[in-house]
């Protein structure tokens, strides 16, 4: 494999947190709270544990295939038609989840920051710096990504004035919404997590172990549930119960009721950074997508079916309307990610060991 198109497992690491830190971050609490009360931040630690499962059944099943992507794992095991059906399938799924990040970013940006600037405009940037470096060597953009990585300590950091102003009081009684609402709350850790399905596509090109790649992956896995359950735990003992209830985005109210010397709006520090964030995780999805159309027309680069793809995708972000559309986007995204994140690679696991399906020995 060319050098250039392989990554250390360090690069994957920050990668991983880079692509599961999106969107959700924003109104995560929010959600923990409508579901689980005082107990969300036990539900984000539930659903953390959960994903790690989830990224250790992927792993058993790449590590059968030590130098091929989820696009290669599908033909080998199902055959050439079935595996080119579910290979078209996955690159609408990447698509399809850069899209809602891409929607979702948008309303967010539209809402609170650029009201009334052209969608059409909001997009175009999206459009251009993604085809900019998504057309890149793989090494080229886990570089850039690596260092966008960083910004997310100032992101902590601002979060973490909000505990001045937190009462722990409000965290009680900690099992008022019951075991059975917090367990299921989990279910919204999964959905703002999603992210780590990367590590499907780029696998092979990651040097060294298997092992050491799951550490990676584990690792950089159980940051960002400490990460979220820290920005839970913040925003649900800052605010009362009956303010979160009217709050569908509490970090950005939490922000924006921080005093910062002469700084009236600290959303306004906060909101950019996050938004190259958003970024860095669209481009892998964009990434993903185009490196699945290149091994389905035998290219030997994903170059060509970049601008297509962020083009496509660009182009559905532009259609919805109203914010309902927004909303039935991603959770089509969302409902879907269960099925290709989970059910498949499953299904996967278990025929290749039905059919004794596997490259080489075990690393």
């Amino acid at each position: 494999m060319n050098k250039e198109s392989t990554i250390a497992s360090g690069q994957l690491f920050f990668l991983i947190i880079k692509f599961e830190i999106g969107v959700d971050i924003l109104s995560l609490p929010y959600q923990m709270h409508l579901s689980a009360k005082g107990g969300g931040w036990i539900s984000v630690i539930i659903g953390g544990l959960l994903i790690q499962l989830i990224i250790l059944m992927c792993w058993l099943l790449l590590r059968r295939f030590p130098s091929s992507s989820i696009y290669q794992i599908l033909t080998q095991i199902t055959g050439s038609w079935i595996g080119k059906g579910l290979t078209v399938a996955y690159i609408a799924y990447y698509l399809l989840m850069g899209t809602s990040v891409l929607v979702n970013a948008y309303d967010v940006i539209n809402r609170w920051m650029l009201q009334y600037t052209p969608r059409w405009a909001i997009l175009a940037l999206f459009l251009f710096s993604s085809i900019y470096l998504v057309r890149e060597n793989l090494r080229t953009i886990a570089r850039v990504l690596v260092l966008i990585s960083f910004l997310i300590l100032p992101m902590i950091l601002l979060i973490s004035y909000g505990i001045k102003q937190s009462n722990p009081l409000y965290l009680l009684p900690l099992t008022e919404a019951g075991w059975p609402r917090i367990i299921a709350g989990s279910k919204e850790t999964l959905l703002a997590m999603f992210g780590f399905e990367f590590i499907l596509v780029v696998f092979p090109m990651v040097e060294g172990k298997s092992i050491g790649k799951l550490k990676s992956i584990l690792a950089a896995n159980a940051i960002v549930v400490l990460l979220y359950c820290f920005t839970v735990f913040t925003c649900i003992t800052v605010f009362s119960p009956q303010q979160l209830e009217l709050m569908p985005e509490p970090v950005i109210y939490l922000l924006r009721s921080i005093p910062l010397g002469t700084m009236d709006r600290v959303d306004f520090i906060f909101l950019p950074i996050w938004l190259i964030s958003i970024f860095g995780a669209i481009s892998g999805y964009y990434y993903a997508a185009s490196y699945g159309i290149s091994y389905l027309f035998k290219q030997k680069s994903h170059k060509k079916a970049v601008p297509f793809v962020v083009l496509a995708s660009c182009c559905i972000a532009y259609l919805p309307q109203r914010r309902e559309d927004f909303e039935l986007i991603g959770s089509i995204a969302n409902n879907s990610a269960y099925i290709f994140l989970i059910v498949l690679p499953f299904l996967l696991l278990i025929l290749s060991y039905l059919f004794k399906k596997k490259e080489g020995p075990e690393t």
